[in-house]
């Protein structure tokens, strides 16, 4: 019992169809891989740059810290080198000027802590996309393979 030409031509169609549609699966998983892990890289790097800008707020508020220090301790010399007495209004202005120093200071690290709380964010914003990304490519990749097998069977029903 043989096979005539137009039914090989059918069985290799459907096998070529199958074999297409699972290839082109195959080729979406790995895409999908590839997005997860580039997102996870993207998030890393984001929050080592976090991390950096943390440390370097928290750097830049202990320089201001020494140098509203240095500020105070100059202004008490100058005043005392003036010869003036530490009543009224001298300590009135070194009360002013440790606390307008010391909102600088403030406000350093409230800056440095919203940009890390802003690259954090952003890394795991990164993370959801690739994540949704690599999924949906997976649910695309189960697509092309249920469509492979589908216009296989098909080849293989008009027999």
């Amino acid at each position: 019992m043989g096979f005539d030409p137009i039914t090989l031509g059918t069985l290799a169609m459907a096998a070529t169809t199958v074999a297409s549609g699972a290839a082109s699966a195959s080729a979406q998983r790995q895409s999908a891989k590839a997005t997860e892990n580039a997102a996870k890289i993207n998030a890393d790097n984001l929050r080592a740059e976090a991390n950096l800008q943390y440390k370097a707020g928290l750097e830049n508020a202990r320089r201001l810290q020494q140098d509203a220090t240095r500020k105070i301790g100059a202004a008490r010399l100058h005043t005392a080198t003036a010869s003036l007495l530490r009543e009224g209004s001298v300590p009135i202005m070194e009360q002013a000027l440790a606390t307008r120093l010391q909102t600088e200071i403030q406000d350093e690290t409230a800056e440095a802590l919203r940009k890390t709380h802003s690259l954090y964010s952003q890394a795991q914003t990164e993370e959801y996309i690739g994540h949704s990304q690599a999924r949906a490519q997976k649910t695309g990749a189960y697509g092309s393979l249920l469509s492979g097998f589908a216009h296989g069977a098909n080849s293989l029903l008009k027999l």
